[in-house]
C-alpha cells in the first residue's frame, strides 16, 4: 500500500493508491477516520463523523 500524506490545520490526508481513496484523519483524535474518492469528500465525511460524535456526547 502506498501512502502520500498532506496536512492542514486540523486534519491530515493520505492517499491509498491500491484502493484509490483518500483517507482523512483528525489531528487531535486520529481514531476519527473517513474515506472518499476525492479529498473534499473525505474531509466532508470526516466532518460528518465528528459532528455525529459531538452530538452523541452532548446527549
Amino acid at each position: 500500500m502506498t501512502f502520500e500524506k498532506y496536512s492542514n490545520n486540523w486534519f491530515t490526508i493520505a492517499l491509498d493508491t491500491e484502493k484509490q481513496v483518500f483517507i482523512a484523519n483528525d489531528k487531535t483524535n486520529p481514531a476519527f477516520e473517513a474515506t472518499g474518492i476525492t479529498i473534499e469528500s473525505a474531509v466532508h465525511n470526516l466532518k460528518t463523523i465528528m459532528a455525529i460524535q459531538e452530538n452523541l456526547q452532548d446527549a
